[in-house]
């Protein structure tokens, strides 16, 4: 098949054709279905009128095809971008990227553009840290050459690729960048095509090697352009998405979708036998408990070196990455089985306090300053490294959450205090899945609250939710304690479609809609932290510091607070506040239908949760896929510590899960999905917000730009050169 794709699009240029053939067909079927309308329309299978005429709109099956076109567009593109030139055995390395081990040091090869571009000036990268610390090396000295890989002789089939011998290198020093760690070398590269890079290492902390140690790389250069092929296609397909929506928008708004009923899955006998189960609960929270309790063990006493130790291996490289897809399948679910919320509920189970959460804090804004803190802390701190600073991590919080048990009563700390319960609960909106009452006229007549306050059959809602009035997901977090109290046997869990308590609910709150844009520049900034080029553009930014202020501290520190407050204020201030600046010039263009800028903000502040969900997704897609098989290695090595049993030598250089290029293009289709899910979204929310017809849809264009605004950001960011967070 990628023979096939390559014979079909050989080059970029030739590629430009099946643009112009998407664009061509995109464009095509839109118009036939009345081109704002049809799409906004396409989401609901419905029919609209336009200029007197009807109109049958696109149904589900149109906008999957439209997606599975730009999938395949997409894909056919990438085979062709990366095959740049000859097609012989020598394989370029994928986007210009490789990490490799050296001793004790780890050494990444970064580039600047991502990837090299040929005829241009291109920054050749040696990334050089400590293994497990992480730790940049400093003051090394470090030689680096560039040498093309000569295309193979096509005359006969036992010709392989060949590179210019060792002497014929020039190797060229690559003095330090302003980033400690980190070694580079300026070069033209004049063809595309594979090229080799050789690093040569002279002297590293103190350490001199005679003769010079070398280790090299394969990488790739793709043809001369003002931004990469990948970045072209997508960001394309991002504007195209958006000029689909707001010409939707100023056309026509979305009218209301008709479902059909959907089947209860507490029907299922064995399903409602499992969930009902005395032991149900248990059987979920003890193994993820001792689980813990392992951890912490392996955080103090296994080896104290972060890629190695397999405490931080199970939480930050599977654990972490891993529960936010947990989110959009099943909700909230992990909250039952998270061994905090465990030691809560079994904390007030226990002692049974009267006492509830002071009303002020009953709310996001605690949890998300908490989130915030955190992850400023692992990115200053390197808490994701440190097998022994996750262990004491796990041991605050678990003592934070039996403590919130004995003093507040259920379980106050996971939905008050939880670092992650407000990303979690914004996430678990967008889940296919909800527990509902069937009848509220029969809740309010065949029982007396069980559902919440309990009975012999179960002990009530432990999340502090009215089971019979519930309509989101946000802190559901499907134990069944209300379907094992309710009496009359009036919940159901059902399938419903992505999103929908994003537009369906009818209660919205400011810190919610403020958590949405905060994880949308968190998620931004933590991306943009891992680019090659961060550090130089922290140190220029650095220089703001008044000189007087700069000469009284080590660069370390002026440089730790310049980070600190781009963060912060980046995550806090920024991206909220550019949020408020939209909704008002949404809330002015619907002139004297306007509800004020505080309910538009907190309204549609919604609409930019597929948005941060989608980066987040792509963000810990790649630690994920292309890091997570440094599990098995750090296993090997904690059983032939820690047991008899001898599973072999631990290869810390394990193969990806998947390939760099898979991940990538996955990555961009999460962008794009999250895209147009926030304008499906937004849709449906000016529907329930504004009431004149023409209103709903024109007011909508500023938050439609926002949304694009920052896909185009989210986008560009995953096409620059990135380093690996973890180590493998």
């Amino acid at each position: 098949m990628r023979y096939y794709l390559l014979f079909i699009s050989h080059s970029w240029e030739e590629g430009n054709l099946y643009l112009k053939f998407f664009l061509a067909l995109l464009m095509g079927i839109l118009p036939r279905s009345d081109i704002g309308m049809g799409f906004a329309a396409s989401v609901r299978g419905s029919e609209v009128n336009c200029s007197g005429k009807q109109v049958t709109t696109l149904k589900y099956w149109s906008v999957a095809s439209v997606l599975l076109w730009l999938i395949l567009f997409l894909a056919v593109s990438a085979n062709s971008v990366s095959a740049h030139g000859e097609h012989g055995d020598a394989a370029p390395a994928e986007g210009g990227v490789s990490l490799v081990t050296f001793g004790d040091y780890q050494i990444e090869l970064l580039t600047s553009p991502r990837p090299a571009r040929a005829g241009e000036e291109n920054k050749i990268i040696a990334k050089i840290v400590r293994n497990g610390s992480l730790e940049p090396v400093r003051g090394g000295k470090v030689l680096i050459s560039v040498s093309p890989i000569q295309a193979p002789n096509r005359s006969g089939p036992g010709d392989r690729s060949s590179v210019q011998p060792a002497d014929s290198f020039s190797l060229l020093p690559a003095p330090e960048i302003v980033w400690a760690g980190q070694y580079a070398l300026v070069s033209r590269l004049d063809e595309r095509g594979p090229y080799l890079v050789r690093v040569a290492l002279l002297e590293l902390e103190g350490k001199h090697y005679q003769p010079p140690a070398s280790v090299e790389f394969r990488l790739n250069v793709a043809s001369a352009t003002g931004a990469t092929p990948g970045f072209i296609l997508v960001a394309l397909a991002a504007l195209a998405i958006g000029l689909v929506g707001i010409t939707a928008a100023a056309l026509r708004p979305v009218s209301a979708m008709g479902s059909k009923a959907p089947i209860n899955l507490l029907e299922i006998g064995w399903f409602s036998r499992w969930v009902r189960w005395k032991g149900f609960l248990p059987l979920l929270q003890i193994p993820f408990l001792l689980l813990t309790l392992l951890i912490i063990l392996l955080g103090f006493f296994d080896v104290q070196d972060g890629a190695k130790n397999l405490a931080t291996k199970l939480t930050w490289i599977l654990w972490w990455p891993g529960i936010i897809f947990t989110f959009i399948l099943v909700g909230r679910l992990w909250c039952v089985m998270c061994p905090f919320g465990t030691l809560n509920e079994w904390a007030a189970n226990l002692v049974r306090p009267n006492r509830l959460f002071p009303k002020f804090l009953r709310n996001l804004w605690l949890a998300t300053f908490f989130f915030v803190f955190l992850t400023w802390a692992d990115e200053q701190l390197g808490i994701i490294r440190s097998p022994q600073m996750t262990a004491w991590l796990i041991i605050i919080l678990g003592v934070i959450a039996f403590a919130t048990g004995i003093i507040f009563q259920r379980r106050s700390f996971c939905r008050y205090l939880c670092p992650i319960t407000g990303l979690q609960g914004l996430y678990s909106m967008v889940s296919p899945v909800e527990l509902r009452s069937v009848d509220r006229s029969r809740c309010l007549k065949e029982c007396h609250q069980d559902c919440y306050r309990g009975n012999e059959g179960g002990r009530g809602c432990p999340m502090f939710e009215f089971p019979m009035t519930l309509e989101r997901n946000t802190y559901c977090n499907f134990c069944f304690e209300c379907v094992k109290s309710c009496p009359p046997g009036n919940l159901t869990l059902r399938l419903r479609p992505f999103a929908k308590d994003l537009w369906a609910s009818g209660r919205r709150w400011l810190d919610e809609s403020y958590l949405a844009l905060v994880l949308v520049g968190i998620t931004t900034i933590v991306t943009a932290q891992m680019l090659s080029g961060w550090g130089l553009w922290i140190s220029r930014m650095a220089r703001l510091i008044p000189l007087e202020l700069r000469i009284l501290m080590k660069p370390v520190t002026y440089l730790t607070l310049t980070e600190s407050l781009i963060f912060i204020g980046g995550s806090l201030l920024l991206f909220p506040i550019l949020g408020l600046l939209f909704s008002w010039a949404a809330d002015r263009m619907a002139a004297e239908e306007g509800r004020g800028l505080k309910k538009t903000f907190v309204h549609l502040g919604y609409m930019f949760i597929p948005v941060g969900l989608a980066m987040h997704l792509a963000h810990n897609a790649s630690h994920f896929l292309l890091e997570g098989p440094g599990v098995i290695p750090a296993f090997q090595q904690t059983l032939n510590r820690t047991t008899t049993w001898y599973t072999g030598y631990p290869g810390w250089q394990p193969q990806s899960w998947v390939s760099s290029e898979v991940v990538y293009w996955l990555q961009m289709v999460l962008i794009l999905g999250g895209l147009i899910l926030s304008l499906v979204v937004g849709f449906r929310l000016a529907r329930t917000l504004w009431d004149r017809q023409m209103t709903k849809g024109k007011a909508l264009i500023p938050l439609i730009v926002l949304t694009l605004l920052f896909t185009l950001i989210n986008l560009y960011l995953l096409n620059q050169p990135m380093g690996m967070r973890h180590g493998m």
